[in-house]
């Protein structure tokens, strides 16, 4: 009479698919990935087109677990958020100069404009 193995080597890596199918612990991982993202995106924490970036990402197989998605998620806000600062503080910059700009475009007409009123003056004195 032969036992019923259940030790190490029955669990080895040829075997691990009889175990537990590679492709159901796929499925699960990658519903955990998108029901994640759908909670996201009801919240309000998420954008469409960042969804979408991350479905197809989750898709691909870029994300190992849950908590992976979650900091990619922080990372890309953060992102974001900085270049949104960034381009606002580049606006601000673009008016500033433009107003300066203008301000000396306007000093230098009303110079020559008295220049030229100096000049004319001085042809008809004589």
């Amino acid at each position: 009479m032969t036992h019923r193995v259940t030790g190490y080597l029955r669990r080895s890596n040829l075997l691990m698919d009889v175990v537990l199918y590679s492709q159901v612990l796929w499925m699960r991982r990658l519903r955990v990935l998108r029901r994640l993202l759908v909670k996201y995106r009801a919240a309000g924490k998420i954008d469409k087109h960042l969804y979408h970036e991350l479905y197809q990402l989750s898709k691909g197989n870029t994300f190992k677990h849950k908590r992976a998605l979650v900091e990619h998620i922080h990372k890309a806000k953060a992102e974001k958020q900085r270049e949104r600062v960034l381009k606002e503080e580049m606006d601000a910059k673009r008016a500033k100069t433009k107003a300066a700009r203008e301000r000396r475009q306007e000093r230098i007409q009303t110079k020559r404009s008295a220049l030229a009123g100096d000049a004319e003056e001085e042809t008809k004195a004589e």
